[in-house]
């Protein structure tokens, strides 16, 4: 019997002990962090383990965006901060030649723990190892290398018809909906056109979105997005034996699967056409495999790596372009004066055609501007991570070597030190360019910045163009202008709107 209790007691025991010990040192590891950053400006810690997470998810329930909350911490405590998530001290830097220093002179590397979070889906490869999330910066070369040419204007121009052809797909949806009394959802519309525009552009796909009222790749890419963000907020979601985390994580790997499939089945297609001595319709995917199969040798090509980013073009194109249009129909909804001179360029430029040529892009000079301010005045993609490779010295505040940096992008843009009334939203500033400073920054800059930024632009600046010239919009009364916070920063209330066909110059805005 006492044997027994012996052993009930060290079977018992035992667990406690190592639970025990574990605790302890989770805490004196803590504790050794919070001293190690003791010296650093920052905002108090609502808890110990947590941080200022309390801060952040506070803000989620108030509907308003991280960005807001360290916008305060950074009038508070200057240009150099952090601010603690659980465990890890994130430091905010916002100084002009420091930023050119982490994201170009020297390269930082990017912060691995938030990346790989995107690389994987609740044990579901999801964009892998792609161009975004990549940390290797030597295993990224080559694969950018290979990108890159197709996503400059140069190429980007021979695709100008695919880009109309989505914008009058969106167009051509409209008119069915412009009776000036249905309210519509811009926002899901513009989801659908990035969706048509990357998947016509850069791999020779019609998805036929427009065809049907919901689309479940619209819906599969939503669900994606928005589990990459509950990830990084509740890093322990992945382990949650609630019913309904159980039921997004399964969700989640699902569609994961289902993107990737599709992805496989698209390149597999174009590869096994290629052997067959086809030629390939002009787009992205079909460049680059003639470029690096000149054989017609697949083997060379490693099909998951090509998967990985067919997932990441989807992903990290769609919703940050949808959310830069949605958020521009927006401010020309309550700016009528902006929108008056918008009009008036897009139809001095376009005439009676409704075609856009790649030469007009470059004549829509006050349409740039307006969709360059709304970058600067609703960043979609507000953050960059990377982590310091060495101890540096900011401000005379000595931070060690692997703390991780957020270059948080809309903050750098509302500092009142580089641009005039930073609040208000003034297209005009970006008729005389963009030097900012290194502060204007909504693609990142540097190697790694996003290689999509001209077909962004092309794709906005067509689809914005087609839109001025066939349609007036009034917006639904009532509708928040704040932005609510996912993977990208997108308008809280989606941007809805009452269509009409295109009026007279003159009934946009009276008395001009």
């Amino acid at each position: 019997m006492i044997f027994l209790n012996l052993l009930l007691a060290s079977l018992v025991g035992f667990p406690l002990v190592v639970f025990g010990s574990l605790f302890v040192a989770s805490v004196l590891y803590l504790h050794y962090v919070h001293m190690k950053y003791s010296h650093v400006p920052g905002p108090k810690r609502k808890g110990f383990f947590s941080g200022n997470v309390a801060d952040l998810r506070q803000a989620t329930k108030d509907g308003r965006v991280f960005e807001d909350v360290i916008l305060v911490w950074n009038k508070e405590f200057g240009s150099v901060f952090l601010f603690f998530a659980f465990h890890q001290a994130v430091v905010h830097v916002y100084i002009p030649e420091v930023v050119r220093e982490i994201l170009v002179s020297e390269n930082y590397p990017k912060h691995d723990r938030f990346y790989k979070g995107l690389a994987c889906q609740f044990g579901q490869r999801f964009m892998g190892r792609g161009l975004l999330t990549e940390i290797d910066h030597e295993v990224w070369k080559p694969q950018a290398a290979m990108f890159s040419p197709t996503f400059h204007r140069n190429y980007l121009k021979t695709c100008i018809v695919q880009f109309n052809s989505s914008s009058d797909a969106l167009v051509e949806c409209l008119y069915k909906k412009a009776d000036g009394k249905t309210e519509v959802n811009m926002m899901d519309l513009f989801n659908k056109l990035s969706l048509d525009s990357i998947s016509k552009v850069a791999f020779g796909m019609d998805m036929n979105v427009f065809s049907k009222e919901k689309s479940s790749f619209c819906t599969d890419v939503q669900l994606l997005q928005d589990n990459a963000y509950l990830s990084g907020l509740y890093p322990l979601l992945w382990l949650s034996p609630f019913k309904d985390h159980i039921k997004l994580r399964r969700e989640g790997r699902a569609a994961s699967k289902r993107m990737r499939e599709i992805g496989r089945q698209c390149i597999t297609g174009q590869m096994e056409a290629l052997k067959r001595g086809e030629k390939l319709d002009n787009n992205i995917l079909s460049h680059i495999l003639q470029s690096a199969v000149p054989a017609g040798d697949s083997n060379v090509i490693d099909l998951e790596l090509m998967i990985d980013h067919f997932v990441t073009f989807f992903l990290a194109g769609q919703e940050t372009t949808a959310c830069l249009m949605a958020s521009t129909l927006l401010e020309l909804g309550r700016h009528p004066e902006i929108l008056y001179k918008m009009k008036t360029e897009v139809d001095a430029v376009l005439g009676d055609d409704g075609y856009v040529s790649f030469e007009d892009l470059s004549k829509l000079k006050y349409t740039t501007a307006v969709l360059k301010e709304t970058l600067r005045f609703h960043s979609p993609v507000p953050v960059v991570l990377r982590k310091t490779p060495k101890e540096v010295v900011w401000n005379g505040i000595k931070l060690p070597a692997n703390t991780a940096i957020n270059i948080c992008i809309a903050n750098l843009a509302r500092q009142k030190e580089y641009f005039e009334s930073p609040e208000e939203f003034m297209p005009s500033r970006f008729l005389g360019g963009d030097n900012h400073n290194n502060m204007y920054i909504p693609f990142s800059m540097g190697p790694r910045k996003c290689i999509g930024k001209q077909f962004a632009m092309i794709e906005a600046q067509v689809a914005m163009a087609k839109l001025m010239k066939n349609f007036t919009f009034d917006l639904v009364p009532g509708q928040s202008f704040d932005c609510v916070a996912s993977v990208t920063c997108k308008p809280k209330d989606s941007c809805r709107v009452y269509v009409k066909p295109a009026a007279p110059r003159s009934d946009i805005i009276p008395n001009v």
